[in-house]
């Protein structure tokens, strides 16, 4: 009886502009947990009312959650960005190598074309002289 007087008493609060009155589960949860009956509670499977320290608490609970979930969010782009920046790293080791190899090729055909142009010399020389002593 202690009961149903609390929840008709609870029903009957007026309700602010703007808002909206409590539903059935919210009446009998709040009445429920005033009485110490929390075991009722939870076994049926209702919350029971946070305090002002439970509400601060979720609220802790919840920006450590979004804090959480920031900095994954944040680690998952650095782990991109490590990852891009390694291949562009591979990929310039790669390029040096390349041109480190045009390097020696371009010095390797330089000395050839220098040796071939030395040879030329002295055949038109020699060619050179041949038509002269005939």
């Amino acid at each position: 009886m202690i009961f149903q007087l609390n929840m008709q008493a609870l029903r009957a609060e007026p309700v602010a502009e703007g808002e909206t009155p409590p539903s059935s589960v919210q009446v009998v949860s709040k009445v429920l947990s005033q009485n110490r009956s929390h075991h009722f509670l939870k076994s049926v499977g209702i919350k029971t009312p946070t305090s002002s320290k439970s509400s601060s608490s979720k609220e802790s609970e919840l920006r450590e959650e979004l804090a959480a979930e920031a900095a994954a969010a944040v680690q998952v782009e650095l782990d991109e960005l490590k990852k891009k920046n390694e291949e562009a790293e591979e990929k310039q080791a790669r390029t040096q190598m390349e041109l480190e190899e045009y390097k020696k090729q371009t010095e390797k055909n330089t000395k050839e074309l220098e040796e071939n142009n030395a040879l030329l010399k002295k055949l038109l020389t020699f060619h050179a002289n041949a038509s002269f002593s005939t």
